[in-house]
Parts: structure tokens; C-alpha cells; sequence
């Protein structure tokens, strides 16, 4: 669907809410605590949903119990949101200029938005490799001091992998890069029996003690690409390359928001590996996260 598309679909107040209905983000029928069926009344003020039986005549807001419980733009400009979060276009200044919605919507709903992302991955965690595969791992810092100046701060470390063979992958922030920290994360997100290839960061090696691995390194203080094996851990480079140009475009990310962020990023990788319609996915991810109760 292009916009073009979703604006004669969704082009008023109530063919909005119609397309919010259909995809189950609000409800479509509701009953009341006396299990009547309620009529959806639609106003100038407030959409509400009325019991219209005489020992009953409960009245509820329409948002209740919804996804958009709490909020105020209008169903249209969700939609419309949405749609352009799906295709990365929902910096603060383009919902002002484009969508109406001021600084602290426009934040609010991006922070919903990753909020689902990061519900998705919980709930379908990627496992990579098994016999016969390779995934490349690495450790990259992502939040520092800027020009080194300024109140001192941890730096904020994420360690991640790809695999070739499926091009799945995962990101984690990590407190360290101990190898206490970094074998529990390469055993729950890696299958044994993978092949794994990383530098020669010491933790690294005690991946020969964890049963099920075999474990290649190439020394990037002499060689990209180690010239007797061929390892090399290129992809998971990239991966970071890809990462830390998106967070630029963004102007950085705030360290306690740094999570939010990479769980975003990884739904993103994998809408894009599986060559999946992000906003078709990420309407139904939204109907899983918060469903109409």
C-alpha cells in the first residue's frame, strides 16, 4: 500500500477508525458488563460505546481498553503515523510540518511504536545458526563523551551477530565485555553446532570451552580477512555501519533509550530479511501487542 492508497482509505473520522477496526487495534463490537451488545456512537466530543438496555445504559470510551488509550490526535493522523513510521519519516519536524502532531506526541508515539517492536522480539526471539552455518559476532561501542569533553559517562557497548547463511541476526547492549557477560549471550542467541567467527578480543576465548562450537578469529591488527582460513567478520561490521548511520540520522541516542532504539533497528532487519510490507507487519504487531480488551 502506498499513501496515495491509504489517504482515499482512510481520508475522514470514520473511515480512520473503520481501518483501525479492521486491522484490531480498536474494537469492532463491545459489550457491556451485562454482556449486551453496545452501539458505537460517533461525535463532535467523544466516540463512545452505549448500552442501550434499560437496566443497563453503561457508557464507554472508545479508546478505552485500546492501544490508544490516553491519547488525542485523532484516528486519521494515527494512521497516518503509523504509515510513515513504517517508512522511517517520523522525525519531530515532519509531524509538526506534515501530520500536526506536536514535539511530545510525535515522542510519545514513536516510544509506542518501539514499544511493539521490543514486545515482537521478546515474544519471537531470533535464534541463529545450527550445523552447517556461520554467524559472526562482535562487540562495537555506540554512546561516548562527543569529542571526548564534557561530564564523564560509561561508555555503552552492544555485542551482537549475523548469520550468513539466513542473514538473522541480533544486537544486545552489554554492561561489559567480560567474558562472564558475553558466553551466556552467545549461548542463548546462538545454536550449537554453529560456526563462529570473531577477532581476537580475549573474552572471545572462551568460546572453546562452551560445548557444541567451533570457533575461528582473524587478527584485524593485521588482516581484515584471516589469509589462511578466510575468516572474517565483515557482515557484522556492516551490521554496525548500518546501525550507527541510522543513529545519526537521528541525531544520536540518548543512553537510557538505547535499548528502545536497537530493538526498533533489529525489527526493522527483520522485516527487511524475511521481505515482509513493514506497515501490514507492524499493523499486526501492534493488534498482537494490545489487543482490544
Amino acid at each position: 500500500m502506498n499513501l496515495l492508497n491509504l489517504s482515499t482509505i482512510a481520508h475522514d473520522k470514520k473511515t480512520s477508525l473503520k481501518f483501525l477496526q479492521d486491522n484490531g487495534i480498536v474494537h469492532k463490537i463491545r459489550f457491556c458488563k451485562q454482556n449486551h451488545s453496545m452501539n458505537l456512537l460517533i461525535t463532535d466530543r467523544q466516540d463512545r460505546w452505549r448500552c442501550s438496555h434499560v437496566s443497563c445504559n453503561e457508557n464507554i470510551p472508545l479508546r478505552n481498553g485500546t492501544w490508544l488509550e490516553g491519547s488525542r490526535i485523532t484516528y486519521r493522523q494515527i494512521v497516518l503515523f503509523i504509515y510513515c513510521w513504517s517508512k522511517e519519516m517520523t522525525s519531530i519536524n515532519f509531524c509538526q510540518a506534515e501530520l500536526k502532531i506536536g514535539k511530545d506526541s510525535a515522542i510519545k508515539w514513536n516510544n509506542n511504536i518501539r514499544e511493539v517492536c521490543a514486545n515482537k522480539l521478546i515474544t519471537n526471539p531470533s535464534i541463529l545458526g545450527g550445523p552447517n552455518t556461520t554467524v559472526e559476532i562482535d562487540e562495537s561501542m555506540f554512546t561516548r563523551r562527543k569529542n571526548e569533553v564534557g561530564r564523564i559517562l560509561p561508555q555503552q557497548w552492544v555485542f551482537g551477530g549475523i548469520c550468513r547463511e539466513t542473514r538473522e541476526s541480533f544486537i544486545v547492549p552489554i554492561q561489559n565485555r567480560s567474558k562472564e557477560t558475553l558466553m551466556p549471550i552467545i549461548s542463548a542467541n546462538i545454536l550449537p553446532g554453529t560456526k563462529i567467527i570473531s577477532d581476537r578480543w580475549r573474552a572471545y576465548n572462551a568460546i572453546d570451552m562452551l560445548p557444541g562450537y567451533t570457533h575461528e578469529t582473524v587478527n584485524h591488527s593485521v588482516n581484515f580477512v584471516d589469509p589462511r582460513t578466510g575468516a572474517n567478520t565483515q557482515r557484522i561490521e556492516r551490521l554496525w555501519k548500518t546501525a550507527k548511520e541510522r543513529n545519526k540520522r537521528h541525531n544520536g541516542t540518548h543512553r537510557h533509550m538505547l535499548h528502545s532504539y536497537m530493538c526498533e533497528f533489529m525489527w526493522r532487519c527483520r522485516i527487511k530479511v524475511h521481505k515482509l510490507d513493514a506497515f501490514n507487519s507492524i499493523l499486526q504487531d501492534i493488534a498482537v501487542f494490545w489487543p482490544p480488551v
